[in-house]
């Protein structure tokens, strides 16, 4: 039989596409040994760009003169009629993280996460208003636009509003906070706090892998790295000292018990006798203080042996300190922290301990319980699992992340614009609907849910009367509360 005969320039075509694809292949980096999620691995990448400059004057020291500002603008486009878009909407970030990040530069955990949060919203365009951990600076504020605020984000540890009638929205108190608003809690580690419901609770990152919008109906908003990670130069390995960071911004992580330090520390002596580890060194730079997780110290405070302490330090030299270093290692505690993130953003590995797990079924990851619950997931060249008190482990770790370094990476869920779309549904979720559903279901349930306490509404009125305990009931507020 005798086959047709393509035509030339579809023979050619044919050719290249198989050329390309063929070259496609071949430079595809493999992620069979990783996490599923893996496959969106990608190389860094510019931000994307947003609506709006996020950065506030440069001339504001307290959050009172910013605030001022922010109102004045409102009120004056409001009354113009000239709003930039999303400026009538506002969110009453009501929690004193948020001033100490925003203000005073502060980087911790919750700093980082609220100074990415509030980038976000400036960013899309809405109107942020700060204030602290009291709920009658939040009801001034919510006085003035009760109708534009669409949000009120509050400490995890904060509820006062909620059982007071002289703060909630009542009969009583029509012009006091509509509990659908008030009720977004500000909480770093993805754990459900009380109230409406568990998606009501703001969260900074996630424990398992999962899909985002089902993960325990949790509004996962999380914070991006990238701008920080972009103030400094990739350093290829190659120029880098022989050095392992460990982070430990407090002495305390190393002295208290086994539970809580996942190593020890003859690890940072013995591990330079090891064959090809002889050059190595190790850094940190932690707070030396008898004042911190004071219940779980075991031992005095001291400077631990074969760890270079550089006292406190700034982000620009923490960032550079990260940058210069073959490994990031943890030891147990902070959990949840941001450095991991960034260190595998400046192409540093992260030695992440496993503080757990089911002896049954040791490689059962979603049994374990490491400092990073979230980066478990991930495998080397990126991230290696190291189960406490395994100085086997610790060890192999650093010479694989010396002879094979990673390339940076940055987690696909915490880009500026993955942030944005978040932080828009947290904005713009019709959360009085929500809220009005789920307390009718359960009602309808046969869950306590009692009218309010006349000794309640009597406070409201001016009554002297105790506040009843209200931590395991959900009291029913009248319907009209969720009027505007």
């Amino acid at each position: 039989m005798v086959l047709p005969r393509l035509p030339r320039i579809a023979t050619l075509f044919i050719l290249i596409f198989g050329i390309l694809i063929l070259g496609a292949y071949l430079h595809s980096p493999s992620t069979a040994n990783y996490a599923p999620w893996t496959e969106t691995l990608k190389n860094f990448t510019p931000m994307s760009e947003p609506m709006f400059p996020f950065a506030i004057d440069a001339d504001v020291k307290d959050y009172h003169t910013y605030n001022a500002r922010e109102i004045d603008s409102l009120k004056g486009c409001m009354d113009g009629g000239d709003c930039r878009r999303n400026q009538r909407k506002v969110v009453l970030a009501c929690t004193h993280v948020w001033p100490k990040a925003i203000i005073d530069g502060w980087r911790g955990g919750e700093g980082v996460w609220a100074l990415s949060m509030f980038r976000a919203m400036r960013e899309l365009g809405y109107t942020v208003i700060l204030g602290m951990d009291d709920w009658k600076e939040t009801l001034t504020y919510y006085r003035m636009f009760p109708d534009q605020v669409k949000v009120i984000i509050q400490s995890d540890w904060v509820n006062d509003c909620m059982r007071d009638p002289l703060c909630i929205k009542s009969e009583s108190n029509p012009t006091g906070i509509a509990r659908w608003k008030s009720e977004f809690h500000f909480n770093f580690f993805p754990d459900p706090m009380p109230g409406l419901d568990a998606h009501l609770s703001v969260e900074a990152d996630r424990y398992e892998l999962e899909e985002e919008e089902d993960y325990r109906r949790l509004q996962y908003i999380g914070y991006s790295i990238e701008e920080d990670c972009e103030k400094q130069d990739l350093i290829p390995h190659a120029e880098r000292p022989m050095t392992a960071w460990i982070l430990a911004k407090q002495a305390a992580y190393f002295h208290v018990g086994p539970h809580l330090y996942a190593f020890n520390d003859t690890y940072y002596t013995s591990t330079l006798k090891e064959e090809g580890l002889d050059g190595l060194s190790f850094r940190a730079a932690y707070e030396i203080t008898d004042n911190y997780m004071k219940n779980d110290v075991i031992e005095p405070i001291v400077e631990v042996i074969g760890v270079t302490n550089l006292g406190i330090i700034g982000p620009d030299r923490f960032r550079n300190e990260v940058a210069s270093s073959r490994i990031m290692i943890g030891i147990g505690n902070p959990p949840l922290s941001p450095s991991p993130y960034l260190s595998l953003c400046l192409a540093t590995p992260f030695l992440n301990p496993i503080r757990t797990w089911d002896s049954e079924h040791p490689n059962d990851r979603s049994k374990w319980v490491s400092q990073h619950n979230y980066l478990k997931w991930l495998d080397p060249p990126y991230v290696y699992n190291v189960r406490a008190h395994d100085y086997q482990g610790f060890v192999d770790a650093i010479h694989e992340a010396l002879n094979n370094p990673p390339p940076r990476y940055i987690d696909p869920s915490m880009t500026p614009d993955s942030i944005r779309k978040r932080v828009k549904k947290l904005v713009d979720n019709d959360w009085r609907s929500i809220a009005k559903t789920y307390l009718e279901e359960r009602e309808a349930e046969g869950e306590i849910i009692a009218d309010i306490p006349q000794e309640m509404d009597l406070m409201s009125r001016g009554a002297e009367s105790k506040i009843p305990d209200t931590s395991c009931i959900m009291y029913r507020l009248p319907m009209d509360i969720f009027h505007k």
